[in-house]
């Protein structure tokens, strides 16, 4: 993936987070709890079975972090 930023190639990894990595509109007062958050978004996107990782692209340049967090099967109908 290029950087939206810079254009530069990104490095794929990994977030990860003991109880699922998930998006909230505002900070929890307990961050473990963050998936019962109101509005709150799941950003699994097949990196792990039960949504403690999250595949991410990372530019080492920019510092900047891009995660998809659309599934597997929603990323391959769009590149169709």
């Amino acid at each position: 993936m290029k950087c939206p930023y810079c254009r530069k190639d990104m490095e794929l990894g990994y977030i990860q987070c003991r109880d699922g990595v998930t998006w909230t509109p505002k900070k929890q007062l307990v961050a473990a709890l963050s998936c019962f958050g109101r509005g709150g978004v799941s950003l699994a996107n097949g990196a792990a079975h039960n949504a403690d990782a999250v595949y991410a692209y990372r530019c080492g340049d920019c510092q900047k972090v891009v995660i998809d967090y659309a599934p597997a099967s929603k990323k391959e109908e769009a590149s169709e």
